[in-house]
């Protein structure tokens, strides 16, 4: 079942037969593998009861499915509720499948190497396709000049972008599927290059360089082919973030300067500023106040799922924009919900667990990945796509194994009379509710003040 499990992530990451064999799209044989999956670890789940989430994740994800279908029931289109659930249900079976097949630090483990070593050959690609024209019609898009500010054309193949000196267009690389699009190529290497970091072992620096260095390397070069301004700005976060709990605030801040310097200073951006006076990150901010508009008139449901461009001529570029718009404050709430309870039991795993241990380690690192693919998922509106939802449950997963180990660790101390017994001791609640009450308004309020004070600036 594992094995089956991980082929399938292959299939999901690396696209293949989109890539090689299109004509055998129509089979869709990643869906048949995904169910055929998700049937396997259902039957072993209720045959063994063991799985990684458990009532509060089942109902969070619950009034998130229903909400996306209420959100087009809301706005009397039946059948836009059934296109909808349809649409969701990739995300929730796979993040579904992998809360009842990794339910061991083996298998998480092994699971993110398989998400790093898919990352590292879509990267190859992407790096073959802009120097040497490797599929470069499917691998690389161009962005034009000042003159035509966000017209994206697939490269006609004349030459290698590589070798273009003229200096009025962008080369981008992407890949195939759900990371068709630069930005979310960048996402997915910007959580790699987080979690590569658990293979790294403690005076091993050859083993280190090849399995470590080495495709860091890869990834970090082929994030700055993408011209990711979200990318480069969460791996900088997650940078900053991990130099913020190692060594405290003022190495973090130094750390962080320099990254933003050598950004700069090697064109990572394309030349495009995060200024709200650039025309391409004006206009995200434009369509974020357009989806505030559209929580102030449909407060409940939202304007319904998938149809936020039916309202503006843009999308949201931004994740929580899209979710508060499309889905209202009910749908908000659970989205914001499965964030918060992610959160919230990492940090639990990491306290439970021994301060070097694997469980540890894992829940640092898997924090710092949730931490960077939120902060691209300001600039992008990726709110339902399949790769947070198979993020979401690695963290669950990992926060599983913690509860495991340290129920492991509670059976063989001696308990002392009156003290609570090993299951009380391991499954202490989690508190998020309040959290996610609190996050609710507090996630809005700052989006509004990011508008307003583009509009006084006469933005």
């Amino acid at each position: 079942m594992f094995a089956l499990y991980l082929i399938m992530l292959v299939l999901v990451l690396l696209k293949p037969v989109e890539a090689f064999a299109p004509e055998l799209a129509g089979l869709r044989i990643a869906m048949v593998l995904s169910l055929l999956v998700f049937a396997l670890a259902l039957g072993s789940a209720m045959r063994t009861g063991e799985m990684a989430i458990r009532g509060r994740h089942v109902l969070v994800l619950s009034g998130l499915t229903a909400s996306v279908v209420m959100s087009q029931v809301a706005q009397g289109w039946l059948g836009g509720a059934s296109q909808a659930f349809t649409d969701f249900m990739p995300s929730v079976l796979l993040f579904l499948t992998t809360v009842m097949v990794v339910t061991t630090m083996s298998r998480l483990k092994a699971t993110c190497t398989l998400i790093v070593l898919c990352m590292v050959a879509l990267s190859i690609a992407g790096i073959a396709a802009y120097h040497w024209g490797f599929m470069v019609q499917d691998l690389v898009i161009r962005e034009g000049s000042s003159s035509a500010v966000d017209h994206l054309a697939v490269y006609d193949g004349t030459l290698a972008p590589a070798h273009d000196r003229t200096g009025t267009s962008l080369w981008r690389i992407r890949s195939w599927g759900f990371l068709s699009d630069p930005n979310d190529l960048a996402q997915m290497i910007v959580v790699a290059l987080t979690v590569m970091f658990g293979a790294r072992m403690d005076g091993q620096g050859v083993r280190n360089l090849l399995r470590i260095w080495l495709p860091a390397a890869i990834l970090v070069y082929a994030l700055w082919l993408t011209r990711s301004r979200g990318g480069m700005l969460g791996l900088g976060v997650v940078l900053a973030y991990a130099m913020l709990q190692r060594t405290g605030p003022v190495r973090a801040g130094i750390v962080a300067s320099l990254f933003a310097l050598a950004a700069i200073a090697t064109g990572a951006t394309g030349g495009r500023g995060y200024s709200a006076d650039e025309a391409s990150a004006g206009g995200r901010i434009d369509a974020w106040s357009e989806g505030l508009t559209m929580l102030g008139h449909n407060p409940v449901f939202g304007v319904g799922y998938g149809n936020f461009t039916q309202h503006h001529a843009y999308t949201a570029h931004n994740s929580f924009v899209l979710a508060f718009s499309e889905l209202g404050l009910v749908g908000y709430m659970f989205w914001l919900a499965l964030l918060v309870l992610a959160f919230r039991e990492l940090a639990v795993a990491r306290r439970m667990s021994e301060p070097e241990s694997d469980e540890a380690r894992w829940a640092r690192l898997l924090q710092f990945s949730l931490v960077g693919f939120l902060v691209c998922a300001v600039f992008l509106s990726r709110s339902f796509v399949p790769t947070l939802y198979l993020l979401l449950g690695l963290c669950y997963a990992c926060w599983h194994c913690a509860v495991k180990a340290s129920l492991a660790r509670d059976w063989e101390a001696p308990i002392e009379d009156g003290a609570p017994g090993p299951t009380l001791l391991a499954e202490a609640p989690v508190r998020w509710v309040g959290l996610t009450v609190a996050a609710l308004p507090a996630s809005i309020l700052v989006l509004y003040a990011v508008v307003r004070l583009q509009h006084m600036g006469g933005g």
